[in-house]
């Protein structure tokens, strides 16, 4: 329990915060900001550290209204019943406009918010994609707005160097990485900072896993192979985990934090796709080896960015293999519409050769579009499409 001086106390902190920070937009800001004229409650979910607290405080000098964030100390006991004091402070606040922010550490929010959304314009964040999966969050079914919000594309990476779109910048994106504090202070140690408190603080804490070890492996392990095959019953010997279901719980956690996400290899029976081995692709490059920055590094972290472009556009993605492989088939539901490869070493005759041939030949089978993304121009042949990644990157 909180009293509601504490909580009045604590709003007319943020508030005086939040006139003194600098915000720059984002490429999903005019979106969420239009959902204010929604009766629907707007959900903001996204890794931790992406900007979605940035996000509100934009939102609340356009529009106004009473912030709290629930990862604030002084909310630390704050329950279902108090969230009604903030309901009382906004309205003596005159404002009808709430903004939550990481507010899946109050139980039962959902209650309150289904209660107070036609009263009040309601903005929540959170950092699990699970944020509206407990048993109070049927009553909020159809009415819910989402966004997710990812750490900066490459658009708004520039944007927020205020660099040109060269290769030379692009090569500093995959360098640091899209989240905003690093990429203002250049200091890439706080990767490591982040991947540790979402481990503990948004994947162990709300998933109720017991062996962070062995989730902490899965991670590493996950992450410092980008874009390569693994099976959960690989993964097994790396835990020390003794199930494969057990494994599958735990890179079902790490996805709901919004870490990592799996992608599947292509096949038109969904059933069959889970029987296949699986890739995973980081929210960010600055989880890709935990800040082991290798050369060897750079076309693993090419291929993530093309992945998480795909992903912004909400394509269905899948990498294809058979007698050739290719990175990504992009398709609307289980009907392919272009294939995808990435390449890195575009000046290597043989690996140029090997990349276009199987481009080829998931083009050719299934009649759809061809893409080869690389970072420096390459001579293919009429029926594939040559994008230069850092022009790629801005689409």
């Amino acid at each position: 329990m909180t009293s509601r001086d504490v909580i009045d106390d604590v709003v007319s902190d943020w508030d005086e915060q939040i006139k003194n920070e600098s915000v720059m937009g984002r490429d999903i800001g005019s979106a969420v900001s239009g959902s204010a004229n929604l009766e629907e409650i707007t959900v903001i979910r996204g890794v931790r550290r992406s900007g979605k607290t940035f996000l509100l405080y934009g939102l609340k000098k356009e529009l106004g209204g009473v912030y709290l964030n629930f990862e604030d100390e002084r909310l630390i006991d704050i329950g279902p019943a108090d969230l009604e004091k903030i309901l009382d402070i906004a309205v003596s606040r005159g404002t009808n406009i709430l903004y939550l922010d990481e507010v899946q550490n109050v139980a039962g929010w959902e209650k309150f918010a289904h209660r107070a959304l036609r009263r009040m314009k309601i903005f929540v964040t959170g950092s699990n994609s699970s944020l509206l999966a407990s048993g109070y969050a049927k009553a909020l079914i159809g009415r819910t707005k989402t966004f997710e919000m990812y750490p900066l594309s490459f658009r708004e990476f520039l944007k927020f160097k205020n660099s040109e779109p060269d290769r030379r910048s692009l090569i500093e994106y995959m360098r640091t990485g899209g989240f905003p504090r690093i990429v203002m202070t250049g200091d890439l140690s706080l990767g490591r900072e982040y991947f540790e408190r979402i481990i503990y603080r948004d994947v162990a804490s709300f998933s109720g896993i017991t062996n962070v070890e062995a989730l902490r492996n899965i991670a590493i392990v996950l992450l410092s192979n980008i874009g390569k095959e693994f099976s959960y019953r690989s993964l097994e010997s790396v835990s020390g985990l003794r199930h494969e279901e057990t494994v599958k719980n735990y890179i079902a956690a790490l996805e709901d934090a919004y870490l990592l996400k799996v992608l599947t290899k292509f096949h038109p029976s969904l059933k069959v796709q889970q029987s296949y081995g699986k890739k995973a692709y980081s929210v960010d490059p600055a989880f890709i080896g935990l800040g082991k920055r290798l050369d060897s590094d750079q076309g693993r972290i090419l291929e993530n960015l093309v992945y998480l472009q795909l992903r912004r556009s909400n394509a269905d993605l899948f990498y294809g293999k058979d007698v050739h492989e290719i990175d990504f088939l992009v398709c609307q539901g289980l009907k392919p519409g272009k294939a995808v490869t990435v390449t890195l070493e575009a000046d290597d005759p043989r690996t140029l050769k090997r990349e276009i041939s199987q481009l080829e030949y998931f083009g050719r089978k299934m009649d759809i579009p061809m893409e080869l993304v690389s970072m420096y121009p390459c001579k293919v042949p009429d029926e594939i499409e040559n994008r230069l990644a850092h022009r790629y990157l801005l689409e």
